[in-house]
């Protein structure tokens, strides 16, 4: 599916002015008691194929300012007993993530179910791991199975799951398949991973009716845990506990970016990013973005506004990237649900993206 573009060639002005007045949604974070933290959830030690320990990445993302992270290993590594991998290791994560989760930083258990044919899919908060070689791969019906039955940890917050670097396996999850029994479950997409970017299989999955958040993760298999050259995710919740980011997650109110100090908010009619809005057939539904990264350049920004068939319905450009606002309004659509997602260019490189806003006007 390519991008398309329907656009008029008069780009819209945007709003530059740091002043409160001209900030709603800074404004509405507060008001809605949400802050911003910083996360990566997809990571690799020792524990499958990559290195060093889990308690050691845990502490270097912490020691470089991350607020949130995961360890998610190959599932199918879980079950080698050998010096390196050894059935224990599921139960010591278990361990090294409650022993580091403070009041200042939240470690995840996770695991990566990893097909070489479907995809990858990181899971979070379960009881138990799975693998390919336990499911199969011819479809991804036997570990959709699994994973609707899968149980939190004692004590976790839920079972939460999502899409991994879509698209670079052929088969790419029965070709984004939409299941409505695993709407609650899987919640987020990776746009980018490591130097990857993902922004056409988001696009797909959406249109496949899957209710996902934008995410961007580190995925490598070094040492180099928390690196800013990393992209990760932004995600706003009302406290650093494992129970507000899980409710964060499952709320899609996250953003994929590649700069560990960029802030990204869309709104829709005053609901946050992630919200599934009902309207009636003659209300317009107003989206309003805000972007801010202090240490951008002045290079050339552009903000664009996507929706359903990959389809670009609006863009603008500016310079620099402070304090940044822009609003659009979308005339009623009728059925069915439609989504709207933006996309942040900065300097011609694609900086990041929003979880969608959901409408539909019935």
């Amino acid at each position: 599916m390519a991008f398309e573009e329907h656009l008029s060639h008069d780009t819209q002005h945007l709003l530059i002015d740091a002043a409160s007045r001209a900030l709603p949604l800074p404004q509405l974070l507060r008001s809605s008691g949400l802050r911003l933290y910083y996360g990566d959830l997809h990571n690799h030690t020792s524990n499958s194929d990559g290195v060093g320990h889990p308690a050691e990445a845990l502490r270097q993302m912490r020691e470089r300012g991350l607020h949130f992270a995961a360890i998610t290993d190959h599932g199918e590594f879980f079950d080698r007993e050998t010096a390196a991998h050894n059935a224990r290791n599921w139960a010591l994560l278990a361990e090294q993530t409650a022993a580091l989760t403070s009041d200042d930083f939240v470690a995840i258990r996770g695991f990566e179910w990893s097909s070489p044919r479907q995809g990858h899919s990181n899971v979070w908060w379960s009881d138990e791991y799975s693998g390919y070689l336990r499911t199969g791969d011819e479809s991804m019906a036997a570990y959709y199975e699994w994973l609707a039955a899968a149980r939190s940890a004692a004590g976790g917050p839920g079972v939460l799951a999502g899409f991994n670097h879509p698209g670079r396996e052929t088969a790419c999850f029965d070709g984004c398949l939409y299941v409505p029994g695993l709407d609650q479950r899987i919640v987020t997409l990776e746009c980018f991973n490591r130097d990857d970017e993902y922004g056409e299989a988001y696009f797909r999955a959406l249109d496949s009716g899957w209710h996902v958040g934008a995410i961007g993760v580190s995925d490598h298999h070094g040492d180099d845990w928390g690196s800013a050259r990393w992209p990760r995710a932004g995600l706003l919740a009302p406290a650093l506990t494992p129970a507000a980011i899980w409710q964060a997650l499952a709320a899609r109110r996250v953003f994929a970016t590649r700069s560990p100090t960029l802030m990204l908010l869309l709104a829709g009619n005053g609901r946050m990013m992630g919200s599934r809005l009902s309207l009636n057939g003659r209300e317009a539904l107003t989206l309003n973005v805000w972007c801010d990264d202090p240490a951008a350049s002045r290079a050339l920004t552009r903000l664009e506004l996507w929706s359903n068939g990959g389809t670009l319905i609006a863009a603008t450009e500016t310079r620099g990237l402070h304090n940044l606002t822009w609003a659009q309004e979308i005339a009623p659509q009728g059925a069915p649900e439609r989504w709207f997602t933006v996309r942040v260019l900065h300097g011609g490189i694609t900086l990041a993206y929003s979880s969608p806003i959901w409408a539909a006007w019935i």
